[in-house]
């Protein structure tokens, strides 16, 4: 199983609390319609924590790279690619072979 992860930092101007609503309610509609996509998780900051490099963790697991890579490239990570890029100042992106310890 492949993961992408992928930190972002919020756009300037934009508080913890509008990027957390972006990330939930308008960006993950859009990566629940990757093609092959088996498992989304965004994880937000919390509001009581101090500031940061990054402001959310997006995980999307594939069957392989090749999965993972038609995904990217489909009209849908195209879309995606964008909103994020509209919203977020900063992204890191890392592709992961994932190893479940526990």
């Amino acid at each position: 199983m492949i993961k992408l992860i992928s930190l972002m930092k919020r756009k300037e101007g934009m508080t913890r609390e509008e990027f957390a609503k972006w990330a939930v309610e308008e960006h993950s509609p859009i990566g629940k319609r990757f093609p092959g996509i088996r498992k989304y998780h965004i994880s937000v900051l919390r509001a009581d924590q101090p500031e940061t490099e990054f402001d959310g963790v997006f995980e999307l697991w594939f069957d392989s790279i090749e999965a993972l890579d038609a995904a990217l490239a489909s009209p849908v990570g195209i879309e995606a690619r964008e909103d994020a890029m509209a919203h977020a100042s900063k992204r890191i992106h890392l592709r992961t072979e994932e190893n479940i310890m526990v």
